[in-house]
């Protein structure tokens, strides 16, 4: 329990070693799953690798691997989606789009072993995806209307997320699939090419006058 009479030194340094477990928990996870496979690793392994309590970690993540994998996930929105809106052009989606598209090649790429590891649970097991079915698409709200931001993007309230849905479903599975099973195109440039038309139509973009 952080206490209320510390300096503020002790305060960053308290939240420091928060943030540093939440990453040892992650990182432990993603390699534990890559050598381990997802089914066979438990919260113990997790635990013992990461130089933690089991206690601790669903204090962090209540509902086990798939909310430490749902963290790895949150990190890439936080990070490369909806970056910093002070640095985004809200005149330019299909620049910010590419960008977007880019930096989700870049982030599957680097996380390639973990993603094959969770495709092969997926076809074993059907555990990762009954987890995936209580996903609540409401909780990615603050994207949808994010993207709602851009000009020549218009979608009400109520379509936004159902549009979000439709670009998870077709973008990001035809990066992940092209990823771990490569297909024959001419570039990675192609594929990024391929992918921006794609989320712009999804998203309805008419570019104004």
């Amino acid at each position: 329990m952080l206490d209320r009479n510390a300096a503020p030194g002790e305060k960053r340094r308290i939240t420091r070693d928060k943030k540093a477990k939440i990453y040892a928990i992650i990182g432990a996870t993603r390699s534990l799953i890559e050598t381990m496979g997802y089914n066979k690793v438990t919260i113990r392994d997790i635990a013992a690798s990461a130089g933690v309590s089991i206690a601790l970690i669903y204090k962090y993540f209540p509902n086990g691997k798939f909310d430490i994998i749902k963290g790895i996930s949150s990190r890439y929105v936080d990070e490369q989606l909806i970056q910093q809106p002070e640095t985004i052009d809200f005149d330019d989606f299909p620049g910010y789009m590419r960008a977007v598209i880019k930096n989700m090649q870049q982030f599957i790429k680097e996380n390639s072993s973990l993603l094959k590891a969770l495709t092969v649970a997926v076809l074993l097991d059907g555990e990762i995806i009954e987890e995936a079915k209580k996903l609540d698409i409401r909780d990615y709200k603050d994207i949808s209307e994010f993207f709602g931001r851009f000009d020549g993007v218009d979608v009400s309230d109520n379509i936004s997320l159902e549009v979000l849905t439709d670009r998870i479903v077709m973008v990001k599975g035809i990066i992940i699939f092209s990823t771990i099973y490569p297909v024959a195109l001419r570039s990675e440039e192609a594929l990024t090419d391929l992918m921006t038309d794609l989320s712009l139509k999804i998203w309805g973009y008419r570019k104004k006058p």
